[in-house]
Protein backbone atom coordinates (compact mmCIF):
# COMPACT_ATOMS: atom_id res chain seq x y z
CA UNK A 1 0.00 0.00 0.00
CA UNK A 2 1.41 3.35 -0.96
CA UNK A 3 2.27 5.76 1.79
CA UNK A 4 0.48 9.05 2.10
CA UNK A 5 1.83 12.15 3.45
CA UNK A 6 -0.28 15.36 4.97
CA UNK A 7 2.12 18.46 4.68
CA UNK A 8 -0.12 21.01 6.48
CA UNK A 9 1.48 24.61 7.25
CA UNK A 10 1.23 26.04 10.36
CA UNK A 11 1.86 28.91 12.58
CA UNK A 12 -0.77 30.92 15.74
CA UNK A 13 -3.74 28.13 14.63
CA UNK A 14 -4.47 26.12 18.10
CA UNK A 15 -7.70 25.66 18.03
CA UNK A 16 -8.13 24.90 14.59
CA UNK A 17 -5.19 22.44 15.02
CA UNK A 18 -7.09 20.80 17.84
CA UNK A 19 -9.88 20.46 15.60
CA UNK A 20 -7.92 19.15 12.07
CA UNK A 21 -5.79 16.59 13.61
CA UNK A 22 -8.72 14.59 15.17
CA UNK A 23 -10.88 14.98 12.54
CA UNK A 24 -8.04 14.34 9.64
CA UNK A 25 -7.05 11.23 11.45
CA UNK A 26 -10.59 9.66 11.79
CA UNK A 27 -11.41 10.11 8.39
CA UNK A 28 -7.92 8.55 7.32
CA UNK A 29 -8.15 5.68 9.00
CA UNK A 30 -11.84 5.01 8.58
CA UNK A 31 -10.88 4.18 4.92
CA UNK A 32 -7.67 2.62 6.16
CA UNK A 33 -5.07 4.49 4.71
CA UNK A 34 -1.00 4.84 5.49
CA UNK A 35 -0.28 7.78 6.22
CA UNK A 36 1.56 10.39 8.66
CA UNK A 37 1.03 13.92 9.52
CA UNK A 38 3.26 16.73 9.28
CA UNK A 39 2.56 20.12 10.89
CA UNK A 40 5.41 22.35 9.64
CA UNK A 41 5.30 25.30 12.18
CA UNK A 42 7.14 28.45 10.84
CA UNK A 43 8.91 29.56 14.11
CA UNK A 44 10.61 32.59 13.06
CA UNK A 45 9.13 36.57 12.72
CA UNK A 46 9.53 36.36 9.26
CA UNK A 47 6.13 36.81 7.78
CA UNK A 48 4.07 33.64 6.67
CA UNK A 49 5.64 31.38 4.00
CA UNK A 50 3.08 29.10 2.97
CA UNK A 51 5.25 27.84 -0.16
CA UNK A 52 8.20 27.32 1.83
CA UNK A 53 6.84 25.57 4.97
CA UNK A 54 5.10 22.91 2.04
CA UNK A 55 8.52 22.44 0.32
CA UNK A 56 9.72 21.76 4.05
CA UNK A 57 7.28 19.51 4.99
CA UNK A 58 8.01 16.95 1.54
CA UNK A 59 11.60 17.48 2.38
CA UNK A 60 11.10 15.55 5.63
CA UNK A 61 9.48 13.10 3.77
CA UNK A 62 10.07 12.47 0.87
CA UNK A 63 10.02 8.54 1.57
CA UNK A 64 6.70 8.29 1.51
CA UNK A 65 4.56 7.60 -2.04
CA UNK A 66 2.66 10.82 -2.08
CA UNK A 67 1.89 13.79 -0.34
CA UNK A 68 -1.36 16.35 0.37
CA UNK A 69 -0.42 19.52 0.87
CA UNK A 70 -3.70 20.51 3.22
CA UNK A 71 -4.56 23.70 4.94
CA UNK A 72 -4.92 23.77 8.90
CA UNK A 73 -8.73 24.85 8.19
CA UNK A 74 -10.09 22.71 5.80
CA UNK A 75 -12.47 19.85 7.38
CA UNK A 76 -12.60 17.12 4.98
CA UNK A 77 -16.45 16.30 4.63
CA UNK A 78 -16.20 14.10 1.65
CA UNK A 79 -13.37 13.49 -0.71
CA UNK A 80 -10.59 10.92 -1.84
CA UNK A 81 -7.29 10.89 -0.81
CA UNK A 82 -6.03 7.90 -2.46
CA UNK A 83 -2.77 7.74 -4.26
CA UNK A 84 -2.40 10.08 -7.52
CA UNK A 85 -0.49 9.75 -10.27
CA UNK A 86 -0.76 13.30 -11.44
CA UNK A 87 -1.18 16.96 -9.50
CA UNK A 88 -4.44 16.96 -8.30
CA UNK A 89 -6.59 19.75 -6.92
CA UNK A 90 -9.10 18.16 -4.36
CA UNK A 91 -10.77 21.12 -2.59
CA UNK A 92 -13.55 22.42 -4.99
CA UNK A 93 -16.36 22.65 -2.45
CA UNK A 94 -14.97 24.33 0.50
CA UNK A 95 -17.26 25.91 3.04
CA UNK A 96 -15.44 29.48 3.26
CA UNK A 97 -16.08 29.80 -0.89
CA UNK A 98 -20.10 29.11 -0.82
CA UNK A 99 -19.22 25.24 -1.97
CA UNK A 100 -17.91 26.21 -5.29
CA UNK A 101 -14.46 27.45 -6.71
CA UNK A 102 -13.32 31.11 -6.05
CA UNK A 103 -12.35 31.54 -9.53
CA UNK A 104 -11.57 28.66 -12.21
CA UNK A 105 -7.83 28.35 -11.80
CA UNK A 106 -7.98 27.92 -8.03
CA UNK A 107 -5.33 25.55 -7.00
CA UNK A 108 -5.42 26.10 -3.57
CA UNK A 109 -6.83 25.26 0.02
CA UNK A 110 -6.31 21.02 -0.67
CA UNK A 111 -3.52 19.30 -3.28
CA UNK A 112 -2.06 16.31 -3.95
CA UNK A 113 1.19 15.02 -6.25
CA UNK A 114 3.12 11.88 -6.60
CA UNK A 115 6.32 12.69 -5.44
CA UNK A 116 7.82 12.50 -8.80
CA UNK A 117 5.54 15.51 -10.49
CA UNK A 118 6.54 17.48 -7.39
CA UNK A 119 9.95 17.19 -7.73
CA UNK A 120 10.25 17.77 -11.41
CA UNK A 121 7.96 21.35 -11.03
CA UNK A 122 10.81 22.02 -8.05
CA UNK A 123 7.65 21.88 -5.42
CA UNK A 124 6.42 25.39 -4.51
CA UNK A 125 8.73 28.85 -5.17
CA UNK A 126 10.24 30.07 -1.79
CA UNK A 127 9.64 33.47 -2.15
CA UNK A 128 6.21 34.35 -1.79
CA UNK A 129 5.63 36.01 1.78
CA UNK A 130 2.23 36.86 3.40
CA UNK A 131 -0.71 35.74 1.67
CA UNK A 132 -1.55 35.08 -1.62
CA UNK A 133 -0.06 33.72 -5.09
CA UNK A 134 1.80 30.58 -4.06
CA UNK A 135 -0.81 28.29 -5.90
CA UNK A 136 -1.77 30.46 -8.56
CA UNK A 137 2.24 29.86 -8.97
CA UNK A 138 2.27 25.99 -8.56
CA UNK A 139 -0.81 25.69 -11.21
CA UNK A 140 1.54 27.68 -13.37
CA UNK A 141 4.88 25.66 -12.65
CA UNK A 142 3.37 22.45 -13.81
CA UNK A 143 1.80 24.12 -17.21
CA UNK A 144 5.25 25.13 -17.97
CA UNK A 145 7.16 22.00 -16.98
CA UNK A 146 4.70 19.97 -19.26
CA UNK A 147 2.26 18.01 -16.10
CA UNK A 148 -1.53 17.73 -16.95
CA UNK A 149 -3.76 18.57 -13.61
CA UNK A 150 -6.67 17.38 -12.31
CA UNK A 151 -9.53 18.05 -10.06
CA UNK A 152 -10.97 15.48 -7.69
CA UNK A 153 -14.23 16.43 -6.10
CA UNK A 154 -13.56 17.09 -2.53
CA UNK A 155 -16.26 18.66 0.11
CA UNK A 156 -14.53 20.47 2.76
CA UNK A 157 -15.93 22.50 5.62
CA UNK A 158 -14.01 25.72 6.82
CA UNK A 159 -12.77 26.86 10.14
CA UNK A 160 -13.59 30.59 10.47
CA UNK A 161 -10.25 33.00 10.83
CA UNK A 162 -9.28 36.33 10.61
CA UNK A 163 -7.17 36.90 7.45
CA UNK A 164 -4.77 39.65 7.94
CA UNK A 165 -3.39 40.57 4.04
CA UNK A 166 -0.51 42.31 4.06
CA UNK A 167 -1.05 44.71 0.77
CA UNK A 168 2.69 45.28 0.03
CA UNK A 169 3.61 42.28 0.45
CA UNK A 170 0.65 40.73 -1.75
CA UNK A 171 1.69 43.13 -4.37
CA UNK A 172 5.58 42.00 -4.86
CA UNK A 173 3.02 38.68 -4.83
CA UNK A 174 0.95 39.44 -7.77
CA UNK A 175 4.94 41.13 -9.49
CA UNK A 176 6.72 37.77 -9.12
CA UNK A 177 3.55 35.48 -9.97
CA UNK A 178 2.86 37.92 -13.37
CA UNK A 179 7.34 37.47 -14.15
CA UNK A 180 6.20 34.28 -14.36
CA UNK A 181 2.98 34.07 -16.45
CA UNK A 182 4.28 36.88 -18.67
CA UNK A 183 7.71 35.16 -19.33
CA UNK A 184 7.67 31.67 -18.48
CA UNK A 185 10.67 29.00 -19.09
CA UNK A 186 11.83 26.05 -17.37
CA UNK A 187 14.95 27.81 -16.17
CA UNK A 188 12.66 29.98 -14.06
CA UNK A 189 11.13 27.21 -12.44
CA UNK A 190 14.33 25.09 -11.40
CA UNK A 191 16.03 28.73 -9.90
CA UNK A 192 13.65 28.55 -7.09
CA UNK A 193 12.19 25.63 -5.16
CA UNK A 194 13.32 22.34 -3.76
CA UNK A 195 16.53 23.11 -5.77
CA UNK A 196 17.46 26.56 -3.29
CA UNK A 197 15.39 25.31 -0.33
CA UNK A 198 17.20 26.47 3.06
CA UNK A 199 15.65 25.69 6.34
CA UNK A 200 16.66 25.24 10.24
CA UNK A 201 15.07 22.94 12.50
CA UNK A 202 14.09 24.07 15.73
CA UNK A 203 11.59 21.57 17.52
CA UNK A 204 9.93 17.85 16.62
CA UNK A 205 7.52 16.95 18.97
CA UNK A 206 4.84 14.33 18.27
CA UNK A 207 1.17 15.72 19.00
CA UNK A 208 -0.65 12.32 18.33
CA UNK A 209 0.39 8.62 17.14
CA UNK A 210 -0.20 9.39 14.03
CA UNK A 211 0.88 13.48 13.74
CA UNK A 212 4.41 14.93 13.89
CA UNK A 213 4.86 19.06 14.60
CA UNK A 214 8.37 19.94 13.02
CA UNK A 215 8.92 23.76 14.09
CA UNK A 216 11.17 25.54 11.77
CA UNK A 217 13.02 28.84 10.58
CA UNK A 218 13.03 30.04 7.65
Amino acid sequence: MKKLSIVVPYRNREHHLSVFIPEIEKYLADKGFLYEVFIIEQGDDKPFNRGKLLNVGFAESKQFDYFCFHDVDMIPINTDYSPVESPTHMATEAEQFGWKLPYEGYFGGVTMFDRDSFIKINGYANEYWGWGAEDDDILARCQIMGLGTYRRPGKFQSLSHDRNIDQSLYNQNLTKLNLLLNKPSEKRVMLDGLTNLTYTKVKEEAISEKAVKLTVSI
